[in-house]
């Protein structure tokens, strides 16, 4: 179909009043995903049809506008939203340049001619100050055939790249590594603007000449890119907030922009030999002390200072450097305690002479050496097995990514391994700290985030304490727990940190010795015995009485729990902070329940009453232990403290089902809930139903599978004997044949 034809069938479809009550489909998804990979700004529709995405869009408050061939269509969407739609082609938008922060098309670029596609591109490239999304169709329009252009993943990408874009950072938050294996009926291609100025100097032909050195895989497309692309990106996921990273060489510096963009590091420093690439990298991807690059030896790095580092990424380094136990000390050097550091190394890479045939790798790695000498510098988080496929290991694998303990490494091949360390936060107590997650107001009255004043190794905050931080073995975080046990002073903070972490451990496991258990609770008692406790002995003081209930509790040792939850009800956490209220009002929960058990629902009322007392009496204190600074808050104490309140709500709950218990004793139970309870038990129920419905159908699909099979078994039986019929009838043919030529 040529163009013109396709503008005024276009047309007319538009024309159709049927169109207006079009479904708006996946358009609340898509809009969710840009806010997620492009952020706020004003955004633009190309192809915006009936403007659901637009629609979408504005109902998240973001200044969003629509663009379409169609002049019938954009004059009924201007009539539903005044002055946001205008009437236009993607191959000459009627824009000004850079005009939108992020430029949309989820149902336009596949209607272009091939021959059409790089100007809409560039157009696109033109109008946009920073993101596209495209959202494309891989197969044709089986209904009315106006799909021009069907290709696959790997041909639009090279078409964005030759048009001055490369791979947004978040490109793998929308596309799954895995499920880049194949294309699916729709995909997602999420690009960035490379700035032009540095278009302008190393564009495409620059990257070709240097391809056997350096490569930007942001700007390439393919399994290989994707490889070294989500290797950064998993690594950001274990990036802290206000954390200071290294990228040790860092090549070209797409890896060191994905770990900035993808977490919310302080900064972030790619360090390279080349003087190439820290040129190219400063010019694609510096933004000044935020995001640097400079020249520098990964063995010799000695412009950083010790201790100075947070996270560090090390991909394919180790292999190519003399020694790598120097290089890892000097890694060790430099990073914090408790900072982190992610190692990636080829997984044996060898030819048939059993040598790694790549001139520059000086050493070939399996998984048990890599293990054995990153366990020389550092504590061992976890482990990670990658595969791409497509070249010497594994050619004929798929992408794959497969996270594991580490004491359990899967018998599976890979191209890659993966290990994720930590410094030792013990063999660093000496250095000193500095807080760089949270906000520390210069007031003696806060507490909260005091780490550095209360603890006696302040470290042990991040690598022991704060969940979604601290050490992801259990094994070492166990160890560590020990360690600090049998180091620390009985009295310290450090010491009750470390108690209440092994009881949680117990938790876990319910089979612990009585005699382990009853140690426990006396060491939990005597430490919660401490006179005029500091704000964060008490904070400890109150978590090992609940840790120590719940304990009980799950063993079925009610008097022993009523015990601990008695105690832990008592204390005054004010002198810490509102939020450990949590534990009390809990702790008052579970006194409620056992009242009830034993039938005694005045009691119970008693406690529930103490709940919101309690809560109003925590509320109304000072916020500075909930939010520390107004300008600076605490994200987590507004969390924390919206969970004080619901469980006072659950109290409220309970205390209006109290007086009817006799004649409705199950009230009770079902109101036992607070409002966020409610909602999360509504959507487990939800989700429960449909995984049933999912297993349902699964079954049926297993049902429908095996009808399949049989019936192809009886199909080839049959064909079996139709194959044998046919034989016969050769066979009589000739015989026919032959009967013919002795008659004539």
């Amino acid at each position: 179909m040529e163009n013109s034809d396709y503008q005024a069938e276009y047309d007319r479809y538009w024309q159709r009043e049927d169109r207006i009550g079009e479904s708006s489909g996946n358009m609340d998804r898509v809009a969710e995903q840009i806010l997620q990979t492009c952020g706020l700004g004003h955004i633009l529709d190309i192809g915006s049809g009936e403007g659901h995405l637009v629609a979408s869009l504005l109902r998240r408050g973001i200044e969003a506008y629509g663009v379409d061939v169609s002049e019938v269509v954009t004059a009924r969407c201007n009539k539903r939203w005044p002055g946001r739609f205008s009437q236009g082609s993607v191959l000459e938008l009627p824009f000004s340049d850079a005009s939108y922060t992020t430029v949309v098309s989820t149902d336009c670029m596949e209607h272009l001619a091939p021959a059409d596609v790089p100007r809409a591109l560039r157009e696109m490239h033109r109008v946009t100050e920073r993101y596209v999304f495209l959202q494309l169709a891989t197969t044709p329009d089986r209904d009315r055939h106006w799909h021009l252009t069907v290709e696959g993943r790997a041909w639009w990408e090279s078409k964005c790249f030759a048009a001055g874009f490369r791979k947004h950072p978040l490109y793998y938050r929308v596309n799954a590594y895995e499920s880049l294996n194949t294309d699916d009926w729709q995909i997602c291609v999420l690009l960035e603007k490379v700035p032009a100025a540095a278009l302008s100097t190393f564009d495409l032909d620059a990257l070709a000449e240097e391809r056997m050195l350096h490569s930007d895989m942001l700007r390439e497309t393919g399994r290989r890119s994707d490889a070294h692309c989500i290797r950064y990106y998993k690594a950001a996921q274990l990036i802290r907030p206000g954390d200071r990273v290294l990228d040790v060489a860092c090549g070209l510096g797409y890896g060191s922009h994905i770990l900035f963009s993808a977490s919310q590091a302080a900064s972030v420093l790619g360090v390279d030999s080349s003087e190439f690439a820290i040129d190219y990298a400063n010019a694609h991807y510096g933004i000044g002390p935020s995001l640097e690059f400079r020249c520098g030896d990964a063995q010799y790095l000695d412009s950083i200072p010790d201790n100075s580092i947070d996270f560090i990424a090390a991909f394919e380094t180790i292999e190519h450097v003399a020694d790598p136990l120097a290089y890892l000390r000097e890694l060790k050097r430099v990073l914090k305690p408790s900072g982190r550091v992610m190692v990636c190394a080829p997984n044996q890479w060898v030819d048939e002479t059993g040598k790694d045939p790549n001139p520059h790798h000086l050493h070939v790695y399996t998984w048990d050496r890599l293990v054995s000498e990153m366990a020389s510098c550092f504590l061992l988080e976890q482990g990670a097995f990658q595969t791409a496929g497509g070249a010497l290991k594994c050619p004929n694998d798929e992408r794959s990514w497969l996270d594991f303990p580490l004491e359990y490494p899967p018998a599976v091949q890979s191209e890659w391994i993966i290990v994720v360390g930590m410094a030792d936060p013990l063999a660093g107590a000496q250095v000193p700290y500095v807080e760089s997650l949270w906000g520390v107001p210069d007031d003696p009255r806060f507490h909260v985030a005091a780490f550095g004043r209360d603890y006696d190794n302040a470290w042990l905050v991040k690598s022991m304490v704060a969940i979604g931080l601290r050490m992801r073995s259990k094994q070492v975080l166990v160890t560590t727990q020990e360690r600090v046990m049998s180091t620390a002073d009985q009295e310290s903070v450090d010491y009750g940190a470390a108690l209440c972490g092994r009881i949680y451990s117990y938790l876990e496991n319910l089979h612990t010795p009585i005699t382990v258990v009853k140690g426990i609770e006396a060491e939990v008692m005597r430490y919660a015995a401490i006179p005029s406790p500091l704000p964060h002995q008490l904070r400890w003081q109150v978590s090992l009485l609940f840790a120590a209930g719940e304990l009980a509790r799950r063993q079925g040792r009610f008097d022993d729990a009523d015990r601990f939850f008695s105690e832990c009800a008592t204390r005054d956490v004010l002198a810490y902070s509102p939020l450990l209220g949590n534990k009390t009002l809990d702790a008052l929960y579970w006194l409620a329940v056992f009242a009830v058990g034993k039938g005694d629902v005045p009691a119970a009322r008693s406690c529930l009453v103490r709940s919101v007392s309690e809560a109003r009496r925590l509320l109304a204190a000072d916020w500075i232990n909930i939010i520390g600074s107004e300008t600076q808050p605490l994200a987590f104490g507004l969390a924390e403290v919206s969970q004080l309140l619901d469980k006072a709500a659950r109290a409220a709950y309970m205390l209006s089902a109290c007086d009817s218990f006799v004649r409705r004793p199950f009230a009770l139970a079902q109101e036992a809930k607070g409002f966020f309870e409610r909602h999360i038990s509504h959507y487990e129920d939800v989700i429960a139903a449909l995984s049933n419905r999912l297993e349902t159908s699964e079954g049926r699909v297993t049902s429908l599978n095996q009808m399949i099979l049989d019936r192809n078994v009886q199909i080839a039986e049959i064909n079996r004997l139709v194959a044998d019929r046919d034989g016969q009838i050769v066979d009589l043919n000739q015989i026919v044949a032959q009967r013919d030529g002795q008659i004539a």
